[in-house]
């Protein structure tokens, strides 16, 4: 009999420690808040695609593979709020720094996803119709054409000079400075010194994200290039006249473009979605990059990298993204305070 048991205990303990590491998955997934939801739910979106239509999307098996990762790592990342986050006095300023810096990067991880993930559209965008690539494109000219009368480009090129050029291509180069000055704000409360993550951080990283997820969930059903990749267009436009700006937009699109993730503008949604996020808790700097917004939503045209009907999609994008996390039942996950009210609730459920 005792032999039996003895016998019987590795497999018991076997029992709980598996018991014990499902408890802890569930746990830290129930900690998850709004933003770990959306970039969960789209990375899974993504890799079932993947699946789905593996015969039409190269790699596919690495996207998967990613993807997977990604969601596990999520998992297992320190919840918001742990004890390794709060400064220890016996820090020196390089380990402060360190921890600091860390901190802000456990917080904004989402955004650091975001060129992955655009840059994987390559891959996708053509997999749900991969007999009629980029079917969608013609449409875009079309209604372009319904509402100013004529193909934007060709207007925007016969009223450019020079100066212009230099200017827009500046404002389509300043979507990564507002995407980062945007979530600095939000962090900060835009002042040194203050407690962070601010008030209402969460809530304008997540309407952010959603603004680029909601764009890029539609480029797999909905596949266009801008007017950049059209041959026969281009070769009646003008070629742009700039200088220091314009010769590294074309660099950049050189090494990163994506064709065909084209309507919605990722870059016109994400940016108003952040500026509208952070419009509630931070108006002045909401204003400020507001007016950059317009620059940038004026440019992603006049540079020939999307049609207008792109622009009026993201900006209508970003409105739903708003609408999202604001008026629905997300807004109870947002921040971590619930989260944290979870997280011991199901502490003592893993003790017992």
């Amino acid at each position: 009999m005792n032999e039996n048991c003895r016998d019987k205990a590795p497999s018991v303990r076997s029992g709980r420690s598996a018991a014990s590491l499902g408890v802890r998955v569930v746990c830290r997934i129930d900690s998850w808040i709004a933003v770990d939801w959306a970039v969960a739910l789209y990375a899974t979106f993504v890799a079932i695609l993947a699946v789905v239509r593996a015969s039409a999307i190269p790699k596919w098996t690495h996207i998967l593979a990613a993807h997977t990762l990604l969601v596990a790592a999520l998992v297992w990342l320190p919840p918001r709020g742990a004890a390794w986050e709060r400064p220890d006095r016996g820090d020196e300023r390089l380990a402060a720094w360190a921890r600091a810096a860390a901190r802000f990067l456990r917080y904004t991880y989402p955004a650091l996803l975001l060129t992955a993930f655009f840059e994987e559209v390559a891959l996708t965008v053509n997999a749900i119709a991969p007999a009629s690539p980029y079917w969608f494109e013609p449409h875009l000219y079309a209604i372009d054409r319904a509402i100013v009368g004529a193909t934007p480009a060709v207007l925007s090129s016969q009223a450019g000079f020079p100066i212009l050029d230099e200017i827009m291509h500046a404002f389509y180069f300043s979507y990564y400075l507002l995407i980062t000055c945007g979530i600095v704000i939000a962090w900060t409360g835009g002042g040194r010194g203050r407690a962070t993550p601010a008030p209402g951080f969460h809530a304008a990283m997540t309407t952010m994200m959603l603004g680029f997820f909601l764009s890029y969930v539609w480029y797999p059903f909905l596949p266009a290039r801008g007017p950049w990749e059209n041959p026969e267009l281009m070769a009646e436009l003008r070629p742009f006249d700039g200088w220091f700006f314009t010769g590294a937009v074309k660099l950049m699109m050189t090494g990163v473009a994506v064709s065909g993730g084209c309507f919605p503008s990722a870059h016109v949604s994400g940016t108003w979605a952040l500026t509208f996020g952070l419009f509630p808790w931070h108006r002045r700097a909401a204003l400020w990059l507001g007016m950059a917004a317009v620059g940038l939503s004026v440019a992603c045209v006049y540079t020939r990298y999307h049609h207008l009907v792109d622009v009026l999609a993201g900006v209508a994008v970003a409105a739903i993204a708003v609408v999202i996390v604001h008026w629905s039942p997300w807004d109870r996950w947002l921040a971590p305070n619930d989260a944290g009210t979870r997280r011991s609730n199901c502490t003592k459920i893993a003790s017992a």
